[in-house]
């Protein structure tokens, strides 16, 4: 005899790891803006030390360095903009999935969805940036410690 097997037991979300999930996201924004905000301070500030400091322009022109040093600043800071970037339509589409704005299902929302649930491509972007920073900080380094 074929006995059905009792329903699953339904289970109900637990508050304290929703508290705790909310918590741990809440941390890893705000790291994540002040990481964003020092990557692109920094960026910013190099070529800026060219552009005050004669000495120092001077001295990578004489190395042939100039141009690399503040590509490779250029660059990382452009990554660290369009990261950003990536990071705030994504979340904006995903954000109106859950309003009347019927763009749930759509593939817009789905590609947001895909790109805000891959935190590979957030740490990808943010080795590029240090790498850039850090060849363009150890070719401004050779440069004075050779000179």
């Amino acid at each position: 005899m074929n006995t059905p097997l009792p329903p699953a037991p339904q289970t109900q979300p637990d508050p304290s790891a929703e508290k705790i999930a909310a918590g741990s996201y809440a941390a890893y924004s705000e790291y994540n803006k002040t990481l964003r905000t020092w990557l692109v301070a920094f960026g910013i500030g190099g070529p800026a030390l060219f552009l005050v400091n004669d000495t120092v322009a001077k001295r990578l022109v004489i190395a042939g360095t100039l141009k690399t040093v503040a590509a490779l600043f250029l660059i990382g800071t452009a990554v660290q903009v369009l990261s950003a970037l990536l990071n705030k339509a994504s979340n904006w589409y995903v954000y109106q999935a859950y309003a009347p704005s019927g763009v749930q299902g759509s593939l817009k929302h789905r590609c947001c969805e895909w790109l805000t649930s891959h935190f590979w491509i957030d740490i990808t972007l943010d080795l590029l940036s240090f790498s850039a920073f850090g060849y363009a900080a150890w070719l401004l380094f050779t440069v004075f410690a050779a000179g």
